[in-house]
Order: C-alpha cells, then sequence, then structure tokens
C-alpha cells in the first residue's frame, strides 16, 4: 500500500510514498535497538553537538521545509516556516540545559539522589497539524536524555516525515538514532507491543490516545498522551477588550484552526457579549482566506476532505442546537477544503455538538453571568488541555484560573507551547508532559541511588 500527500489548498497530489514491508519494519527495530546501547553510552557532550546542529540546519532550511509543511497541510507559508524556525529554538533550549534538566537529584535529609537515565527505544505516533513541531519537540529532549525515537508520522505528511529523518540524520545523529516508520495506524498495534520497544507517546485524537493507551497497558508499556481539546477563553467585563478580540481571533484562527489547543469555546460576560460578538466576527470577516502560499493569506484550507465533512456536520448540528451563524456557517466553492471563518452563537451548551472539539475554523460564544458560573461552563467539557482568562483584576484571574481544570491556563494571553514550559492536559485530553523540565524528564527512568 502507498500513502498519498495531497495539496488541501487544491486537491492534488503531491507524491505517493511506499508502506514499509515486514522485513523492513523488523531492521529499523533492530538496528534502533542496538543504536540504543551506542547513543545512551555515549558523553552527554556528543548528543548535545548533534542538536546544537540540527537547530542550525533548522534555521537554514526554514524555507523549504515551511513550502513542505503548506503544500502537504495547508498552512499559511509564514506560520509554516514559523514553526520550523520554533523547533530549532526548541533544540538550542535543550542542548542549553542539559545540564540542568538531567542532573542527578539530591534527596534532602538522605544520602540519595535521583539519576535520569534513558529508557530505551520509544515509539512516537505523530499527527499532521504541526508535522515538524509535534515531532521534533517530544525528539529533541528524550533523545538528548539518551533515547532513540522510531516514528510513526501521519499518512497525509510522509514527505516531511521523510525530510526530518534527513535533518536529523544530516545533524550526525547515527543511525537509529531517528527512524520514520512508514505504517498503518492499524499496524502500531504490534510496534507497542515489541519487547523492543519501552514507551510510547501519542499526539492525536482521543479515540486514538485511548487504544494505544490500552495496548500499552496491556504490554506494561510507558505511554504519555496529548490529545484533544475544547479550549475556553474567558473574557471579563473588565479585561482589556481590544487585546481580547485581537488574541482570540489569533488563538481561534491560528494554523488553520487546527491545533488542540486553540480557543474553541469563549465564555464572554453578559454585559460585554453583544459588543464582543460583534466585534469578533468583524474581525473574523476581514481574515484573508486563500492560496496558502501567498504572503497575504491568513487562513488556509483544512488539512483534509474528511475534516471539512466533519465541520460541515458540526456546525448543522450546532445550528440543530440553537445556534445562529453570525458569520460564515459554509465552505468555499472551488478547489481545495476551505470554510468559512464561522461564529455560533446561542448553541445549546448541554447539546452533544457543544461538547465536541471543533477542529476548524468556528467559534462558539456563550455569555456567562458571574466567576462561579463561568468556571461551571469552562469545566463542563470531558477535556482539561488549556484555557485562557482575561480580566484587569490580578487577584480575580489567579482566582479563576486555579480553579479551571486544565493541563494550562494563560492570563491575558492565549494559551501556546513554549520549550521552556511543560505542556499537557488533564481529564480526556491526556497524561503526561512534554517540554520544560518536566517534559524533557518524562521518558526517563528516575533511579534511585542510596549510598550508605
Amino acid at each position: 500500500m502507498a500513502f498519498t500527500s495531497t495539496n488541501p489548498a487544491t486537491g492534488a497530489v503531491i507524491a505517493h510514498y511506499p508502506e514499509h514491508s515486514p522485513e523492513q519494519i523488523e531492521h529499523l527495530l533492530t538496528q534502533a535497538a542496538a543504536a540504543h546501547r551506542d547513543w545512551a553510552a555515549r558523553p552527554a557532550s556528543e548528543r548535545v553537538a548533534v542538536m546544537t546542529r540540527l537547530g542550525q540546519l533548522l534555521e537554514e532550511r526554514a524555507d523549504r521545509y515551511g513550502a513542505l509543511i503548506t503544500a502537504e497541510m495547508g498552512k499559511p507559508l509564514a506560520e509554516a516556516r514559523g514553526e520550523v524556525i520554533k523547533a530549532a529554538g526548541a533544540a538550542r533550549h535543550f542542548a542549553d540545559h542539559v545540564d540542568q534538566y538531567f542532573a542527578d537529584e539530591p534527596i534532602a535529609g538522605t544520602p540519595a539522589v535521583l539519576h535520569y537515565e534513558s529508557l530505551g527505544l520509544i515509539f512516537g505516533i505523530m499527527p499532521w497539524n504541526l508535522p515538524f513541531w509535534q515531532v521534533l519537540r517530544f525528539f529533541i529532549p528524550t533523545a538528548l536524555s539518551g533515547n532513540v525515537v522510531l516514528l510513526k508520522h501521519a499518512e497525509t505528511v510522509q514527505g516531511s516525515a521523510i525530510a526530518l529523518e534527513e535533518v536529523i540524520r544530516d545533524a550526525g545523529a547515527p543511525a537509529g538514532v531517528y527512524a520514520n516508520i512508514a505504517i498503518e495506524r492499524d499496524a502500531a498495534a504490534a510496534i507497542i507491543a515489541d519487547p523492543r520497544v519501552a514507551a510510547v507517546t501519542l499526539t492525536g485524537s482521543e479515540r486514538a490516545g485511548r487504544a494505544v493507551a490500552e495496548t500499552a497497558g496491556r504490554h506494561g508499556k510507558k505511554v504519555v498522551l496529548e490529545l484533544g481539546g475544547s479550549d475556553p477563553f474567558i473574557v471579563f467585563a473588565d479585561a482589556d477588550f481590544d487585546k481580547a478580540v485581537q488574541l482570540g481571533i489569533t488563538s481561534r484562527f491560528s494554523n488553520n484552526a487546527q491545533s488542540c489547543i486553540a480557543a474553541k469555546r469563549f465564555l464572554i460576560e453578559r454585559p460585554i457579549f453583544d459588543r464582543y460578538v460583534e466585534a469578533f466576527a468583524k474581525a473574523a470577516d476581514a481574515i484573508a482566506v486563500g492560496d496558502p502560499m501567498q504572503a497575504t493569506t491568513r487562513l488556509g484550507p483544512l488539512a483534509k476532505p474528511d475534516i471539512l465533512a466533519s465541520i460541515e456536520r458540526q456546525v448543522d448540528q450546532a445550528v440543530k442546537a440553537g445556534g445562529r451563524v453570525v458569520t460564515g456557517g459554509a465552505p468555499i466553492e472551488g478547489a481545495g477544503y476551505f470554510y468559512r471563518p464561522t461564529v455560533l452563537v446561542g448553541v445549546d451548551p448541554q447539546s452533544a455538538v457543544a461538547r465536541e472539539e471543533f477542529f476548524g475554523p468556528v467559534a462558539l460564544m456563550f455569555a456567562f453571568d458571574s466567576e462561579d458560573d463561568a468556571i461551571e461552563r469552562a469545566n463542563d467539557t470531558s477535556f482539561g488541555l488549556g484555557a485562557a482568562v482575561w480580566s484587569s483584576d490580578p487577584a480575580k484571574a489567579r482566582r479563576v484560573a486555579g480553579r479551571l481544570q486544565a493541563g494550562a491556563v494563560f492570563v491575558n494571553d492565549f494559551v501556546r507551547s513554549d520549550a521552556r514550559a511543560p505542556f499537557g492536559g488533564t481529564k480526556s485530553s491526556g497524561f503526561g508532559r512534554e517540554l520544560g523540565g518536566l517534559g524533557a524528564r518524562e521518558l526517563t527512568n528516575p533511579k534511585l541511588i542510596w549510598t550508605a
């Protein structure tokens, strides 16, 4: 079987990529297991040198890799290039902080330390929406700790998958430290079960996460999951109104509105609700939608036709659940998988569709009447990835942030990942962390060494 990469802006096929055979899969597993023994035994300085060079190469090739990302998944070219640059920054950050993140930790009052050592071969399953960042944000610290990685990328971004393997190899990583494995999702279970695999990490849908966790649990493997989200964006009446609109637009529509940590449910205090909806809808109407290769484009196509069909279905169901379309609400005719920036009000918050994740350019607006009301509405979801709180009262904002059920809460800003800070969710949004010190050590064995 071959995987097909298609340009979502035109529907044209870019390339076909062959699936790995059972013999090739066995070779990759054998090679990775052997590579771990050598890689983990090397001085940390050698691993740092590889990651430092990786950061340099990513910066040098940002234009080329950015164009590849845009062609395969459709995000605006400037954002795609920015994704590569962000990954380069992560390589530099973790290379510069190896001693801080992986140093032995004394345990107060005892003659013991925690020593962080590699686990072995890590199997990663990554999505198409941030094809470089999602992979590299976990690979870089994971490999710096001495682990090696076998990566199953999304079927639709195999060009990016091959480019990642290329740039990591060019940075000086020995064979087996990172390898792309081209398999269908149904074949992942056998890889997880293989005794040479120590742990698995997945970024993807809730359904995929549950399946991976079930398989990993059955075989006693550690698993890290970053799943979906339905992030609340809470705006109190005393907030900086214009900035809350501006960054609300950024949060909802960046990355072609296909991000787990995008603002999806806008909870607006009632005195400013109508004004906020009007301003947000006006700003959404002004977003330049079109060819993502053009510098003026701010919103490209959805990545796949099934995502476009899903958004159409969800908007239709939202209207049936009492919703009113303020702007948008329909696909754009012509080639590609484009959908208009959409704002919905009046959707029954208890309806099934209001509890789903909208992975496309749709913002749901709800009014609230008090702090407790805002918190109750924000937490009334199975997801718990991120949240944003907007208020000019620091005490109130901090109080609300402390009561929200989320892996990250941003005050007077929008949720995003940063190499310096741990990232992950709670509830149905997954468990475990990436990035920062916690994320760097997530896929290590914290070995207790007690010296009498």
